[in-house]
């Protein structure tokens, strides 16, 4: 405003209009001479001055302004994580990797990249034009008027021509990235199956198209984004010829040629500024299909509810493990998983779930692991719900899956997982090796605990990862150790070894074993055979045979009577 302000009595100057009156014979008595050199010098460098502060300024809050938003945008995506981590069980596993990946990156990143930061840049340069439009409108108010309306026209009629073709790149950029997330996983996580079906031609195809998918949209997008500056430039040639003839047709050529010169300085700040504006408000549009995903899916989770990590007692949960009368439907689904299973897990025994696939065993043990709450039912621990402190049931809990998941980071930080370096107890990190009978492999590591083990353990082999489960769970030195299938994909000596640790542990804690492979449980205190989302006996492993002829079907097939 300024800079724009203080060229009129420079061009007044320039013109040779008189030192001495109006806005010119302020500068004069300010600077203490009416001699014109001295004066243009003087206002000349006043100008330059304004400019340069301007340009400061503006940098200044640029820096800010990227800043703000992509802290905001850290923030949001770190926030976002949080809600997918601890939303509830049932809705992590009905939720696609992918689109999570997408998501994060992409629809955080439209939100805060493009929306917010085009909101707020908006606002700044709107404050602009009606600063530069308040010093035009007092020097010429009739060709102030001139120009607004033929750039509001030329802005709003490029806003009414493109919007549809914003919110389509917007979708496209979002659809792309989806795709592109659903064909990489496949080929990488799926290595070996891709690679033994001749399928990884397939998934980089798909790959492929939709990164040039991607790669089309963003092409029109800029485009579309610098189409408003070709349009723009040729209205604002319009936009002189236009003025000129205003100013000419009702004040002297001397007084035109000045506000001219007004004019011309302005249309240095005016142009690029409506520029922005008008291609804002386009990433904004293009943006808002990342908000709108990103606002349904909070909303989602939102209605979903949350877990909380906040214990409601230091005392850990002791005593018998109590099902009583649990009953379970997925959300959204009237068909019964589990019907009335009552059955007690004794404290300090081992107590093992057996049964053909679709019998419930699954899903009674997130139950058991607080990870699913029953439609109907209660599970208790010592007389206590466990439910009413998920937190303080969780730790004294450990469980060993089936697929161990590693990080790719050292034998240390697997075993102690979730603690940093400098956290880990030596003394608990040593016995909980010993546990799991590690010690051998650790010493043929070449850094020992130090080793790092690769991405999905790839230095182990598939005991060797089991056994860093178990290792894992008794760094914990839990009250209730939960095995999930943890021996099914083991060859039968590993098996031995394992079940052999398991069974030297009994006695010490509770025990849960849920298993396909009737070797692995046969020496469990108690055997609990499901079928069909009932308990169709329980007792000993040879009462279960004598009561049941499924499971006496079950051994003579595994050939273990």
């Amino acid at each position: 405003m300024l800079g724009v302000a203080a060229m009129l009595p420079l061009m007044q100057l320039m013109t040779g209009a008189d030192p001495t009156s109006g806005a010119l014979g302020y500068v004069s008595r300010l600077v203490g001479t009416t001699d014109t050199q001295p004066l243009i010098m003087s206002v000349a460098l006043a100008v330059g001055a304004a400019f340069a502060l301007k340009s400061i300024v503006t940098m200044v809050f640029r820096w800010w302004l990227l800043g703000h938003t992509t802290r905001l945008e850290a923030e949001a995506a770190a926030e976002l994580m949080r809600r997918y981590v601890m939303a509830p069980y049932w809705a992590h596993r009905e939720r696609k990797v992918s689109v999570i990946n997408r998501n994060i990156g992409t629809s955080v990143s439209q939100t805060f990249g493009q929306v917010v930061l085009g909101l707020i840049s908006t606002m700044a340069d709107v404050l602009t034009l009606i600063g530069v439009s308040a010093v035009l409108m007092a020097v010429s108010p009739l060709a102030t008027i001139f120009t607004i309306i033929l750039f509001s026209l030329l802005g709003w009629g490029l806003q009414l021509a493109l919007r549809k073709r914003h919110l389509q790149v917007g979708q496209s950029i979002a659809q792309s990235d989806l795709d592109a997330w659903g064909s990489l996983m496949p080929g990488l996580q799926g290595f070996r199956e891709s690679r033994l079906a001749s399928s990884t031609d397939v998934f980089v195809s798909r790959f492929r198209k939709a990164k040039s998918a991607r790669a089309q949209a963003i092409r029109l997008m800029t485009m579309l984004y610098e189409l408003p500056k070709y349009v723009l430039e040729l209205g604002f040639v319009v936009g002189i010829a236009g003025i000129t003839s205003v100013l000419f047709a009702t004040s002297s050529p001397e007084s035109a040629l000045s506000v001219l010169g007004v004019f011309a300085a302005a249309s240095v700040r005016l142009l690029p500024t409506i520029n922005r504006v008008v291609a804002t408000a386009g990433s904004v549009r293009s943006g808002q299909v990342g908000m709108q995903i990103l606002v349904r899916e909070l909303e989602e989770l939102d209605a979903n509810g949350y877990h909380s990590d906040e214990p409601a007692s230091s005392e850990r949960f002791q005593g018998d493990v109590v099902f009583d009368k649990v009953s379970y439907s997925y959300p959204g689904s009237e068909t019964e998983v589990l019907r009335s299973i009552s059955v007690t897990i004794a404290q300090g025994k081992t107590t093992a779930f057996v049964g053909s696939s679709g019998a419930g065993k699954s899903t009674l043990l997130d139950i058991l692991l607080g990870l699913l709450e029953p439609t109907s039912g209660t599970i208790s621990c010592g007389g206590r719900n466990i439910l009413d402190d998920t937190p303080t049931w969780h730790a004294g809990l450990s469980v060993v899956p089936q697929d161990v998941y590693l990080l790719d980071d050292s034998l240390e930080q697997n075993i102690a997982f979730g603690k940093a370096t400098g956290q880990v107890d030596s003394e608990r990190l040593s016995e909980a090796i010993a546990l799991a009978q590690l010690t051998a492999v650790v010493e043929e590591l070449p850094e020992g605990v130090a080793t790092r083990m690769g991405e999905r353990g790839v230095r182990l082999s598939g005991g060797q990862r089991q056994r860093l489960g178990i290792a894992r769970a008794m760094y914990r030195r839990p009250d209730v150790l939960v095995l999930d299938e943890a021996t099914s994909a083991l060859d039968n000596e590993t098996e031995r070894k394992i079940s052999e640790t398991i069974d030297s542990l009994s006695g010490s804690i509770t025990i849960a074993i849920v298993a396909h492979r009737l070797s692995t449980v046969k020496n469990a205190d108690k055997i609990v055979f499901m079928s069909d989302g009932t308990v169709e006996a329980e007792g000993s492993f040879d009462e279960v045979q004598m009561n049941s002829p499924e499971f006496a079907r079950l051994v003579a097939l595994g050939k273990l009577g």
